[in-house]
């Protein structure tokens, strides 16, 4: 069977409700992250996942690691710290305020190296492969991946946007896009990472030079559109929200129909009509019903 690796943060969401003038407050905590809740969905269906992350050696850190143990995933690539705490991201509605919580040890990220064979997947994206720390170690791995022949899918999304821009960080996300066979985007990517609207301009201006696959997941018109190289495949969806469902939902179609479809490293130059819509009719359903028949084993 096929391995799929995803390397992501492992992170607690705490929903606060919009009434704020009350002596008490009914706090909802639920694993956040698409790269997390991907690997559990893909783990449920029953495909071969191994998360690489990291996170505290405390409560909130053993709850995330239960969580994707309890949906299949294997979890010997997190590295668990002493010295921190488990990230945590408190989100305040009605306007959806997000304040994210961090505290990392001073040693750099330290990890069990996943077994990587070909034609496996491997899956990154977000801050997690631009923070200092660990991005060392993450390059390292995604390079061997590289050396094994693997498929190497690349999320850049970055939620919240950066504060200070995203001039800093291009150097290192267009190394990310180097090291691509597929790329995915959403809607607001396409603004606050490459200044686009349109994802045909930005496949055109972006993302052609390193990867020929780029799916763009586009919540405004409700489909999924498949750039590979002059060619567009796309799928119209119920109305999607640009949310974690729809997010994790999607990266996990990606993975099932490359490996549904049995499409290794070596035909994916190559996709053919059928193939193509295949993928984003299966993203299309993922990223809408989550766990939809689509993509079950």
């Amino acid at each position: 069977m096929r391995k799929v690796i995803i390397i992501g943060e492992c992170t607690l969401d705490l929903l606060f409700p919009g009434d704020r003038a009350t002596d008490s407050v009914q706090v909802t905590a639920k694993p956040d992250g698409r790269m997390l809740n991907s690997a559990a969905m893909l783990g449920k269906c029953g495909y071969d996942v191994t998360y690489v992350s990291e996170c505290a050696s405390d409560p909130t850190g053993d709850m995330l690691v239960a969580y994707l143990e309890r949906h299949g995933v294997n979890t010997k690539s997190i590295d668990r710290y002493s010295d921190g705490i488990t990230p945590l991201n408190l989100r305040f509605a009605p306007e959806d305020e997000l304040v994210c919580s961090r505290s990392y040890p001073k040693e750099k990220f330290d990890f069990v190296w996943p077994r990587i064979d070909s034609d496996d997947i491997v899956v990154f994206g977000a801050y997690f492969s631009l923070i200092e720390r660990v991005r060392t170690h993450i390059v390292e791995l995604l390079n061997h991946a590289k050396e094994r022949k693997a498929i190497i899918v690349y999320v850049p999304g970055l939620t919240p946007a950066p504060k200070s821009g995203i001039t800093k960080m291009m150097p290192d996300i267009l190394e990310n896009l180097e090291m691509a066979d597929v790329v995915i985007t959403r809607s607001s990517d396409l603004r606050t990472i490459f200044n686009e609207t349109d994802s045909a301009k930005c496949y055109e201006r972006h993302i052609k030079f390193y990867s020929d696959n780029y799916i763009h997941i586009d919540s405004e018109a409700s489909s999924v559109k498949l750039h590979h190289r002059d060619v567009l495949s796309s799928a119209s969806t119920k109305e999607l929200k640009e949310d974690l469902s729809t997010n994790a939902g999607a990266i996990a179609g990606v993975v099932a129909a490359l490996i549904n479809k049995d499409i290794i490293l070596e035909n994916l130059p190559s996709l053919g009509s059928e193939e193509m819509q295949y993928i984003v009719d299966t993203i299309a359903d993922c990223a809408y019903n989550k766990l939809d028949k689509g993509f079950k084993r």
